[in-house]
This record gives C-alpha cells, structure tokens and sequence, in this order.
C-alpha cells in the first residue's frame, strides 16, 4: 500500500476482511460480548471467549460451532491483572499475534447515590474500569510488540450523560471513555487502533440483572428514548467488524455510538 491519494484496484473489496484474524472478546459468556463473539466467528476470525462464566462462554463456543466457525474457552477474571497478563502470553504464544480485543465485560447496580453501598461501588469500578484498562495494558502490549492491533472498549450513553440510581456505573464508563481517549493518544504511532462502542439501553441478561427493565433507570431513559425499544446485541456486530477491520483505519480514540439517536438531544 502506498500513500498516493488515489484509489488502487480492488482496494475496497478487502477492507473489512478479518479472515485469520485473532480476537479475545472479554464478557464473552453472554449478551453483547457473546454476540460480537458470534458475528466475529461468521467472517471469519479466530476467537478467543474469555469470561467467569464458563456455562455462558460453552453456550456461546456452541452456537459458533452450529454456525461452523470455531472459538477457544479461557476463564478470565478481568479484574485479575495478573492473570490478564498471562491470558494475552498464552493467546500470542498458541496463536502467533492478538489483532483484536474486545472488552465487553461489565455489570451495573443501581441504587440512589446517598445509599450506594461501597463494596458494590467498588465492584462496578473494578469490574467495568479496571478490567478494562488491565486487558488493554495486557493485549495491547503484545499489538504494540506486533505494530498493529485494534481494542473496542464497551462504553455507553452514561459515558457521556446521567441518568438516576446508576453512580459508580456512570463512573466507571466515564472512566473507560477517558482511557479510550488517552491509550490511542499513546499508541496510534505504533500501530495500535483504540476505540470504544456506546450502545443504548440493550435488551441482556445484564439489563435484567439490574433490573432496568422496570426501573427508575430505564424508566429515565426509555423516556428519552426517539424510538421505544431497547437495543439487540446483534446490533452491535456491524461497528465491532468495522472498528476491527482496515475499513477503520484513521478512527481512533472515538466512542462509536450505538445509541438509535439518544444522543441527539
């Protein structure tokens, strides 16, 4: 590939090929992670499933098969920097490179700000913001050593605005759209990509945990909403696949967001 402005043969035919490629998709045991794992396997790449939730991460490594494609189970607890560390060893040595991360694992917990309990405060940072900056710092430094690479942090709405009951959540996808920003300031002059998606309010196992579905949460947004229904993890998969791919070459340190419009207002 040259730097001339024009257009070679065929340039655009390969754009979003991924064939080969090697993905670790944390999360990967449902919801959005399981679905992007899904759709990763559909073109193509070598997933990597990485998650706590070894009965969730089988049934998605089963829906792969059916599908003919083919995905690895490791447990990860992203919260674990050390092990996050020898997770991204253990992919590069059986697997040659790591090309793609995908961070996707997360919870919420809601409850009024002056009654936020600390240990669930602390769960949600540790979980949704530092997992995912020990993921980047482990993968990443392997995309570094190879001089390319692509990370797709899973941010949100609440990266960018509030919504009530929903404090150390905010916080924390505030966090990861910060780190975003800051590790592809760092690392794009050495080839690696970092972005992030930001979904709506998604119809997932994690929605029904928190139970947004009837609450003060999702009430709040599902009145800001310019359609009235939540999100699908498949609707996801075409932003991962692009984020991912050549396609997005020059898009860096952007939250892409998957909103349906909330953000427009």
């Amino acid at each position: 590939m040259t730097d001339e402005p024009s257009v070679p043969t065929d340039y655009a035919k390969t754009l979003f090929d991924l064939t080969g490629r090697v993905a670790v998709i944390t999360g990967a045991g449902s919801g959005l992670g399981a679905a992007m794992a899904i759709g990763y396997a559909q073109v193509g790449v070598d997933v990597v499933l990485a998650d706590i939730n070894m009965d969730g991460m089988k049934a998605t490594r089963a829906t792969v098969a059916e599908q003919g494609g083919k995905a690895e189970i490791q447990k990860l607890d992203v919260t674990d920097r050390a092990a996050c560390f020898a997770l991204a060893d253990k992919v590069a040595a059986s697997r040659g490179r790591v090309d793609i991360l995908v961070n996707s694992a997360g919870s919420a917990f809601r409850s009024p700000a002056e009654e936020f309990p600390e240990e669930k405060f602390n769960f949600i940072l540790d979980l949704n913001l530092k997992g995912t900056y020990f993921c980047c710092q482990a993968f990443g430094g392997k995309m570094l050593s190879q001089g390319k690479g692509s990370i797709i942090n899973i941010a949100s709405i609440g990266s960018f605005t509030a919504y009530p009951w929903a404090s150390a959540y905010l916080a924390s996808k505030g966090g990861v759209l910060q780190v975003t920003k800051a590790l592809a300031l760092e690392w794009r002059d050495r080839g690696v990509r970092v972005n992030g998606i930001g979904p709506t309010l998604m119809e997932s196992p994690l929605t029904k945990a928190a139970g947004q579905k009837t609450s003060i949460t999702a009430d709040w947004i599902k009145a800001r909403m310019l359609r009235p229904r939540l999100g699908l993890p498949r609707e996801l998969i075409g932003t991962a696949i692009f984020l991912a791919s050549d396609a997005s070459e020059l898009v860096t340190g952007h939250i892409v967001m998957c909103d349906d419009g909330y953000m427009t207002q």
